[in-house]
């Protein structure tokens, strides 16, 4: 039972790996195609068409593929300049607090894209423009990545309560993004600059 919460989040971290690979190769292909656009349209005063629709499908579902990563990487800003100067074990308190409203926030939000995204295939929903392509398609993986994101932060609470349980402040300290910094005291981790 021990090591079940930490491998499924091993298996969703990895999931979120992949997820955020996909949304790479759709920014880099989203740029190969405005390139493509802006030399079609300056040499021959032609123009690709939904160029611009299915770029902002891209970056709408690329940002929500990315977000249980960024989780894991502890890179969504955190603003804990004063939770830092509280005592270790308050500050932790805070910061499980901080980690489990937001789950509350992205749960709301994963239930309502979901339900936006049912209600588009069921009325059959196109979008306005002349390709009229299906909107409930890249209204699925904005869903899905959100429905990610919040399994990730689900999970992430459930191994956060049974170290907490087991008494175990390391890896407690790890799954909160603390780390030790020069002097001693606790510091949030700087992602790219260690």
């Amino acid at each position: 039972m021990k090591r079940i919460i930490p491998n499924a989040e091993a298996a969703l971290r990895a999931v979120s790996y992949g997820a955020c690979i996909v949304g790479g190769w759709l920014v880099i292909l989203l740029s190969f195609a405005i390139c493509v656009e802006v030399f079609l349209r300056k040499v021959f005063n032609e123009s690709l068409q939904g160029v611009d629709e299915y770029g902002g499908y891209a970056l709408a579902t690329t940002a929500s593929l990315g977000l249980a990563y960024c989780f894991y990487e502890h890179a969504h800003i955190r603003i804990d300049l004063v939770v830092r100067k509280l005592p270790k074990m308050l500050g932790r308190v805070f910061a499980v607090f901080a980690v489990a409203a937001f789950g509350t926030v992205i749960g709301l939000l994963a239930i309502e894209a979901v339900r936006l995204t049912e209600e588009s295939y069921m009325f059959g929903a196109f979008s306005n423009t002349p390709l009229r392509t299906p909107i409930y398609y890249p209204q699925a993986v904005w869903a899905a990545g959100l429905c990610l994101f919040f399994v990730a932060i689900a999970l992430r609470l459930l191994r956060l309560l049974q170290a907490a349980m087991q008494r175990d402040s390391d890896s407690i300290g790890d799954m909160l993004g603390e780390a030790e910094s020069d002097d001693g005291h606790e510091a949030t981790r700087l992602q790219g600059i260690e």
